[in-house]
């Protein structure tokens, strides 16, 4: 017997309950569902609720003692009052009323002074005609914005429960991020760092938070460094696998990983950092009984017109023979071959039959300058013949290159940015700098860390005396940040 049975089953129990390996094998579209819990990764039990503390409430006493003064003194202006304005009764008030009154009705202080699983519990004081009134009103935590406001305000869609407690089950996680997506509405975006930072400080599970002292713009990265990158982007794709599986996330993924070591537009591109990479998500996939196929794309082009990608050059064969620990008495023995097989983009190169593949690695698919080099038609064939079963792009770059012929300019553009646009994110580190052509110094990152997180932003400071480096939350969102937003939130 391999030692692939020696090793961790995770998934072992989901095979049993859900039919994972059986589950990709059934021809469908793409599904788009709800989610489960985390704890699913270690439990077939039913997703449940927020956990709460163990008298009933939502927040303990610590959680909402800090929350109510830390909101009140620091964020009246730019939270609370706008909340009041734009989710509670007043704000449809102040609009009517200022239409008659040339704006003497103004809701000029508010305080928290209770949270409830459901709403933040609001005293606001209203001066109108000179005359101060102080009204309670309740903002519920899954709010749009109220009659009147919506002209000024634009709503954002609300977070799904089910991926609420799949990120997290604890209560200040949960609060956090709602309070994180009410903060967008308002365009309060410093606060959402503020709110994440908040989670993390008083007992979260830690979402979003990174790894302290990385030192990313020093090259060759620290081989923890590499291997905190590769434990956290296989986690993903494995978390991702999952919830595919479950039908409660599209088969169609990307992962991107851009640190300075996975960013070929920089003199520190590494491909053994990228073989690594594919390799840890490759062997995390395969000790849960899962036979995965690792992709590479074949040479493109007509005529003598023919090549791969610069990044890729080499990279099918390198693939190969690298160090898999799959020999006789080795630590994978029989693994490759059995569990892990190799290919190119295509759809001759979608396995079924007895033994089928279950999971699609593709390393970075791209466009190629010149006639005939789009990638986009054999990678959708390589799609629709995989049927339901997870295809996982890694670093792709979908975008069109200059070709002759119009191949890849207006004919059928439409068409590639949806196809493009049909793999959805599971995981991505990406750093920023200060200017698009200098790498040095990293101003920051904007991170992805599992199929259901929130997106976070994050901004790297040096500590003093030479005490490291820490990157800190400054901006989240359900949605891909905008750069205008993050330099906004950036000090």
């Amino acid at each position: 017997m391999m030692a692939l049975s020696r090793r961790l089953t995770l998934l072992m129990c989901m095979c049993t309950v859900f039919g994972v390996a059986d589950a990709f094998h059934t021809p469908s579209t793409i599904v788009r569902a709800g989610a489960i819990s985390r704890h699913a990764l270690r439990s077939t039990s039913a997703p449940t609720e927020v956990e709460g503390t163990t008298s009933g409430e939502y927040l303990n006493e610590e959680q909402l003692a800090f929350c109510k003064a830390y909101l009140n003194e620091h964020h009246k202006s730019d939270v609370l009052i706008p909340f009041t304005r734009a989710f509670s009764e007043l704000g449809s008030t102040a609009v009517k009323k200022n239409m008659w009154q040339g704006g003497s009705y103004s809701i000029v202080d508010a305080r928290v002074v209770g949270i409830t699983s459901d709403a933040l519990l609001i005293d606001a004081t209203v001066e109108e005609g000179g005359e101060s009134k102080h009204k309670s009103v309740s903002v519920s935590l899954d709010s749009d914005p109220v009659a009147g406001m919506a002209k000024k305000v634009s709503t954002l869609p609300q977070i799904d429960p089910l991926q609420l407690n799949h990120a997290s089950k604890l209560p200040i996680d949960n609060f956090c991020r709602r309070m994180a997506r009410l903060c967008n509405i308002v365009k309060a975006y410093g606060a959402t760092g503020k709110m994440v930072q908040m989670g993390v400080q008083l007992g979260g599970k830690g979402v979003g938070k990174l790894h302290d002292d990385l030192y990313l713009n020093q090259v060759p990265h620290n081989r923890y460094v590499r291997q905190y990158f590769y434990d956290m982007a296989a986690d993903a794709a494995l978390e991702a696998t999952i919830l595919c599986s479950n039908k409660q996330l599209t088969n169609r993924m990307k992962m991107t990983a851009l640190f300075p070591e996975m960013n070929p537009s920089m003199d520190s591109y590494r491909i053994g950092t990228l073989l690594e990479l594919a390799r840890a998500i490759a062997i995390r996939l395969a000790e849960q009984n899962l036979r995965v196929r690792v992709c590479v794309q074949g040479s493109m082009g007509v005529g003598i017109f023919t090549g791969v990608p610069k990044q890729l050059n080499g990279v099918h064969t390198l693939l190969q023979r690298m160090d898999w620990q799959s020999e006789e008495g080795e630590e994978n023995e029989g693994m490759v071959g059995d569990y892990v097989n190799f290919g190119f983009v295509g759809k001759y190169h979608v396995v079924d039959g007895e033994a089928p593949d279950d999971v699609f690695i593709v390393i970075c698919p791209q466009n190629m300058v010149g006639l005939e080099c789009s990638i986009i038609g054999p990678l959708s064939e390589m799609v629709d013949a995989a049927g339901d079963r997870p295809v996982i792009l890694l670093n792709p770059d979908l975008t069109d290159k200059i070709s002759s012929q119009g191949q890849q300019s207006v004919r059928g553009r439409q068409q590639r940015l949806d196809f493009a646009d049909s793999f959805e994110t599971i995981f991505q580190f990406k750093n920023i700098y200060f200017s698009g052509t200098s790498y040095f110094p990293i101003l920051g990152s904007v991170v992805k860390l599992g199929p259901f997180e929130p997106w976070v932003a994050h901004q790297r400071r040096d500590l003093v005396n030479d005490g490291g480096e820490v990157y800190l939350p400054m901006y989240s969102s359900e949605t891909v940040p905008e750069s205008e937003v993050l330099m906004a939130t950036f000090d």
